[in-house]
């Protein structure tokens, strides 16, 4: 009994496997774009002059905030840092842009006329900018963009009755986290709030308070800033960029409790004039440095995460590719 030969099978390339990769379209911005991004531009300058005017001289004036002429400059950048992906991605004209414009208008308003805050007027400049790239880009732009243009958020001062607020309860955990520390170390020390009374090595009682300027509210604030800025600098998963993100804070509060107590000590072995001016200013920056190493190399570890994570998937994916080439180049089996 004669069987009928089928063909052999011809072997399948990997190449024929796999889809055309299309060229990435980009969408160049056109002059008459440009154009209507300037006009608005000296709109918006023309109708927030006076809250820039303000937080100019907020800037200029209280070192707390000093880092509010930083911050635009980083929203540039992570601009200029996604150009490729603002590129690519198509735009078009959104009227929902309006809604978001006329909602600034409206809680600007409110905040002046009848609440008299400033701060809240000089948050509705982020939701300006928001609703005027939705409206010339579109939803996909305006969702590219969202976290440089909200980062200038961080650059608004806070009210004088948050940030006083704010500084007392660090002041106090400044105050009773540094004493613990230095009575691990056999100082004799006795604090209520944010008031500590040090006993030196002679006996002599110096009384101390961690001052608002003593907080730690100007790194913190920082430290925040930072910690987004890290953040966002590179493709990374939510997550990690979470992490980033609140990893700021303790190290922050960290520092602070740091420099309270080697200023602290000082007065342990009566030397008050080094903690009086010397130790308060020099350990504020030498503390900065491990800092900012620690943040550098919680990235470089979550990076190492993200690039193993990768190459698992990636593995993966060459072992199907493999299995399914074996597969097709396997002689049949004739009958």
């Amino acid at each position: 009994m004669e069987h009928n030969e089928r063909p052999a099978a011809q072997p399948r390339r990997l190449a024929d496997m796999m889809a055309p990769v299309e060229a990435v379209r980009e969408y160049p911005i056109e002059s008459s774009s440009w154009g209507k991004v300037a006009v608005l531009s000296g709109v918006l300058t023309l109708l927030y002059w006076t809250e820039i005017q303000s937080l100019v001289r907020l800037w200029l004036a209280d070192e707390n905030w000093s880092h509010g002429f930083i911050i635009p400059l980083f929203s540039l950048f992570l601009v200029y840092n996604w150009r490729h992906q603002i590129l690519i991605t198509p735009r078009r004209a959104c009227y929902w842009g309006w809604l978001f414009m006329v909602l600034a208008i409206f809680i600007r308003s409110v905040a002046l006329v009848f609440l008299h805050n400033t701060w809240i007027a000089q948050l509705t400049i982020p939701l300006m900018i928001f609703g005027v790239v939705m409206y010339l880009c579109g939803p996909r732009i305006a969702r590219i963009l969202f976290v440089p243009i909200f980062f200038l958020a961080l650059a608004m001062p806070l009210p004088d009755a948050i940030y006083q607020s704010i500084s007392l309860r660090l002041q106090n955990l400044a105050a009773a986290m540094s004493t613990a520390l230095m009575r691990m170390f056999g100082a004799e020390i006795q604090v209520t709030a944010s008031f500590m009374e040090v006993t030196s090595v002679t006996g002599q009682v110096h009384p101390l308070q961690v001052a608002e300027a003593c907080s730690g509210v100007r790194s913190l604030m920082a430290f925040v800033a930072l910690g987004v800025a890290m953040a966002y600098v590179q493709e990374r998963p939510f997550w990690q960029r979470l992490v980033i993100m609140l990893m700021g804070i303790p190290i922050a509060l960290v520092v602070n409790i740091l420099r309270v107590a080697a200023t602290s000590t000082m007065y342990v072995y009566d030397r008050p004039e080094l903690g009086q001016d010397f130790m308060h200013t020099a350990m504020g920056m030498v503390l900065l440095i491990p800092a900012l190493l620690f943040l550098f190399l919680l990235t470089q570890l979550l990076d190492s995460l993200y690039m193993d994570a990768e190459e698992e998937d990636e593995d993966e994916e060459q072992d199907e590719s493999e299995t399914v080439i074996a597969a097709a180049e396997a002689p049949e089996v004739k009958s």
